[in-house]
Protein backbone atom coordinates (compact mmCIF):
# COMPACT_ATOMS: atom_id res chain seq x y z
CA UNK A 1 0.00 0.00 0.00
CA UNK A 2 1.52 3.69 -0.82
CA UNK A 3 1.30 5.35 2.18
CA UNK A 4 0.92 9.44 1.66
CA UNK A 5 1.30 11.76 4.37
CA UNK A 6 -2.78 12.22 4.68
CA UNK A 7 -4.73 9.11 4.74
CA UNK A 8 -8.45 7.98 4.82
CA UNK A 9 -10.14 5.17 6.14
CA UNK A 10 -13.59 4.39 4.86
CA UNK A 11 -15.72 2.24 7.17
CA UNK A 12 -18.07 0.64 4.59
CA UNK A 13 -18.47 -3.17 5.87
CA UNK A 14 -22.02 -2.52 7.73
CA UNK A 15 -24.78 -4.68 6.85
CA UNK A 16 -27.28 -2.14 6.72
CA UNK A 17 -29.87 -3.70 9.04
CA UNK A 18 -32.01 -0.98 10.14
CA UNK A 19 -32.02 0.75 6.34
CA UNK A 20 -33.65 -2.55 5.09
CA UNK A 21 -31.93 -2.45 1.62
CA UNK A 22 -28.85 -4.25 1.56
CA UNK A 23 -25.37 -2.90 2.51
CA UNK A 24 -24.98 1.11 2.54
CA UNK A 25 -21.72 0.84 0.92
CA UNK A 26 -23.87 0.09 -2.46
CA UNK A 27 -26.71 2.92 -1.81
CA UNK A 28 -26.59 4.29 -5.35
CA UNK A 29 -25.82 7.83 -5.81
CA UNK A 30 -25.61 9.60 -9.24
CA UNK A 31 -24.34 6.51 -11.38
CA UNK A 32 -22.07 5.61 -8.53
CA UNK A 33 -22.63 4.11 -5.03
CA UNK A 34 -22.04 5.30 -1.72
CA UNK A 35 -18.39 3.50 -1.30
CA UNK A 36 -16.40 4.75 -4.47
CA UNK A 37 -18.53 8.28 -3.63
CA UNK A 38 -16.86 8.27 -0.22
CA UNK A 39 -13.55 6.64 -1.63
CA UNK A 40 -13.48 9.39 -4.59
CA UNK A 41 -14.12 12.40 -2.01
CA UNK A 42 -10.98 11.21 0.16
CA UNK A 43 -8.74 10.52 -3.19
CA UNK A 44 -9.79 14.55 -4.18
CA UNK A 45 -8.69 15.88 -0.99
CA UNK A 46 -5.14 14.60 -1.32
CA UNK A 47 -5.23 11.19 0.42
CA UNK A 48 -4.30 7.12 -0.07
CA UNK A 49 -7.46 5.54 0.98
CA UNK A 50 -8.35 2.05 2.77
CA UNK A 51 -12.02 1.11 2.62
CA UNK A 52 -13.08 -1.76 4.66
CA UNK A 53 -15.41 -3.61 3.06
CA UNK A 54 -18.23 -6.43 4.55
CA UNK A 55 -21.23 -8.18 3.22
CA UNK A 56 -21.17 -7.80 -0.76
CA UNK A 57 -17.29 -7.56 -0.75
CA UNK A 58 -16.99 -8.88 -4.15
CA UNK A 59 -19.19 -5.84 -5.61
CA UNK A 60 -18.17 -3.38 -3.33
CA UNK A 61 -14.41 -4.10 -4.81
CA UNK A 62 -15.76 -3.85 -8.69
CA UNK A 63 -17.06 -0.62 -8.29
CA UNK A 64 -14.11 0.89 -6.59
CA UNK A 65 -11.59 -0.77 -9.16
CA UNK A 66 -13.81 1.31 -11.67
CA UNK A 67 -14.15 4.38 -10.01
CA UNK A 68 -11.14 4.66 -7.45
CA UNK A 69 -8.54 2.36 -8.71
CA UNK A 70 -6.06 3.05 -6.18
CA UNK A 71 -7.92 2.38 -3.02
CA UNK A 72 -6.71 -0.51 -1.00
CA UNK A 73 -9.62 -2.89 0.11
CA UNK A 74 -9.93 -4.61 3.17
CA UNK A 75 -12.73 -7.11 3.78
CA UNK A 76 -13.57 -7.14 7.01
CA UNK A 77 -14.75 -10.97 7.74
CA UNK A 78 -15.97 -10.29 11.41
CA UNK A 79 -17.94 -6.77 10.20
CA UNK A 80 -21.16 -8.25 12.03
CA UNK A 81 -19.18 -6.84 15.59
CA UNK A 82 -20.07 -3.80 14.32
CA UNK A 83 -17.58 -0.50 13.27
CA UNK A 84 -15.06 -1.22 15.80
CA UNK A 85 -14.16 -4.55 14.08
CA UNK A 86 -13.79 -2.36 10.84
CA UNK A 87 -11.46 0.14 12.41
CA UNK A 88 -9.64 -2.62 13.58
CA UNK A 89 -9.04 -4.25 10.40
CA UNK A 90 -8.61 -1.02 8.35
CA UNK A 91 -5.53 0.63 11.18
CA UNK A 92 -3.39 -2.70 10.97
CA UNK A 93 -1.81 -2.17 8.01
CA UNK A 94 -0.95 1.39 8.82
CA UNK A 95 0.84 -0.40 11.62
CA UNK A 96 2.45 -2.49 9.93
CA UNK A 97 4.05 0.00 7.37
CA UNK A 98 7.16 1.02 7.54
CA UNK A 99 5.99 4.99 6.30
CA UNK A 100 3.16 5.14 8.28
CA UNK A 101 1.15 8.63 7.28
CA UNK A 102 1.42 11.41 9.54
CA UNK A 103 -2.76 12.06 10.10
CA UNK A 104 -5.84 9.85 8.81
CA UNK A 105 -8.99 10.82 8.55
CA UNK A 106 -12.49 8.16 9.39
CA UNK A 107 -14.74 8.81 7.36
CA UNK A 108 -18.54 7.02 7.51
CA UNK A 109 -19.66 5.67 3.74
CA UNK A 110 -23.38 6.73 5.24
CA UNK A 111 -22.37 10.62 4.79
CA UNK A 112 -23.12 11.86 1.29
CA UNK A 113 -22.77 15.17 2.35
CA UNK A 114 -19.15 14.62 3.42
CA UNK A 115 -16.67 15.86 0.52
CA UNK A 116 -13.06 16.64 -0.68
CA UNK A 117 -13.09 20.48 0.85
CA UNK A 118 -14.68 19.08 4.24
CA UNK A 119 -11.56 16.70 4.37
CA UNK A 120 -9.10 19.47 3.62
CA UNK A 121 -10.82 21.32 5.98
CA UNK A 122 -10.08 19.00 9.26
CA UNK A 123 -6.71 18.13 7.50
CA UNK A 124 -5.68 22.02 7.76
CA UNK A 125 -7.17 22.30 11.27
CA UNK A 126 -5.08 19.03 12.74
CA UNK A 127 -2.37 19.52 15.12
CA UNK A 128 0.29 16.82 15.91
CA UNK A 129 -1.14 14.73 19.03
CA UNK A 130 -4.40 16.65 19.08
CA UNK A 131 -7.41 15.45 16.98
CA UNK A 132 -9.62 17.42 14.48
CA UNK A 133 -13.46 16.44 14.93
CA UNK A 134 -16.23 17.79 12.30
CA UNK A 135 -18.58 19.90 13.34
CA UNK A 136 -22.15 20.56 11.89
CA UNK A 137 -23.68 23.81 12.74
CA UNK A 138 -22.89 23.04 16.48
CA UNK A 139 -23.37 19.40 16.78
CA UNK A 140 -20.20 17.35 16.56
CA UNK A 141 -20.20 14.36 14.69
CA UNK A 142 -18.03 12.46 12.16
CA UNK A 143 -15.40 12.77 9.80
CA UNK A 144 -12.33 12.94 12.46
CA UNK A 145 -8.50 13.63 11.93
CA UNK A 146 -6.17 11.72 13.88
CA UNK A 147 -2.43 11.19 14.53
CA UNK A 148 -1.90 7.22 13.37
CA UNK A 149 -0.81 6.69 17.32
CA UNK A 150 -3.77 8.09 18.64
CA UNK A 151 -6.00 6.36 16.42
CA UNK A 152 -4.07 2.87 16.55
CA UNK A 153 -5.06 3.48 20.59
CA UNK A 154 -8.92 4.59 19.76
CA UNK A 155 -8.86 1.11 17.84
CA UNK A 156 -7.83 -0.85 20.67
CA UNK A 157 -10.81 0.47 22.65
CA UNK A 158 -13.19 0.62 20.49
CA UNK A 159 -16.15 -1.92 20.66
CA UNK A 160 -19.55 -2.41 18.78
CA UNK A 161 -20.56 0.07 17.02
CA UNK A 162 -18.57 2.96 18.85
CA UNK A 163 -15.35 3.14 16.96
CA UNK A 164 -13.33 5.73 18.30
CA UNK A 165 -15.88 7.31 20.51
CA UNK A 166 -14.73 5.61 23.67
CA UNK A 167 -11.10 7.29 23.08
CA UNK A 168 -12.79 10.41 21.99
CA UNK A 169 -14.73 10.33 25.64
CA UNK A 170 -11.82 9.81 27.37
CA UNK A 171 -9.77 12.32 26.23
CA UNK A 172 -12.01 15.24 24.87
CA UNK A 173 -9.57 17.77 25.93
CA UNK A 174 -7.11 17.10 23.05
CA UNK A 175 -10.46 17.11 20.12
CA UNK A 176 -10.62 20.39 18.53
CA UNK A 177 -13.84 21.17 16.69
CA UNK A 178 -14.14 22.29 13.45
CA UNK A 179 -17.50 24.07 12.25
CA UNK A 180 -17.70 22.02 8.51
CA UNK A 181 -21.71 23.32 7.85
CA UNK A 182 -20.88 25.61 5.61
CA UNK A 183 -19.72 23.41 3.71
CA UNK A 184 -21.91 19.91 3.77
CA UNK A 185 -23.76 18.20 5.43
CA UNK A 186 -23.12 16.08 8.35
CA UNK A 187 -26.00 13.99 8.57
CA UNK A 188 -25.60 10.45 7.95
CA UNK A 189 -28.45 7.46 6.31
CA UNK A 190 -29.57 4.91 8.62
CA UNK A 191 -33.68 4.16 8.55
CA UNK A 192 -35.58 4.51 5.92
CA UNK A 193 -36.95 7.90 6.77
CA UNK A 194 -33.27 9.42 6.06
CA UNK A 195 -33.40 8.43 2.14
CA UNK A 196 -36.10 11.25 1.84
CA UNK A 197 -33.60 14.19 2.41
CA UNK A 198 -30.89 12.87 -0.51
CA UNK A 199 -32.52 13.23 -3.68
CA UNK A 200 -29.50 11.91 -5.63
CA UNK A 201 -30.04 8.70 -3.72
CA UNK A 202 -31.50 6.41 -6.76
CA UNK A 203 -33.41 3.48 -4.43
CA UNK A 204 -35.87 1.30 -6.16
CA UNK A 205 -38.85 0.82 -3.93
Amino acid sequence: MTTRTHHAIVLAAGRGTRLGRGPKALLPWNGEVLVTRAARAAAEAGCSVTVAVGPAARTARSWLRARCPAAHVIEVHDARLGMSASLRAAVLPLVVTDAPPHAVVVLLVDQPGVDASVIRRLFAAHRPGRVARAMWHGIPGNPVVFGTGDLCSAAALAEGDAAARAWIARNRHLVDDVECGDLGRGDDIDEPADLASWPELRVPR
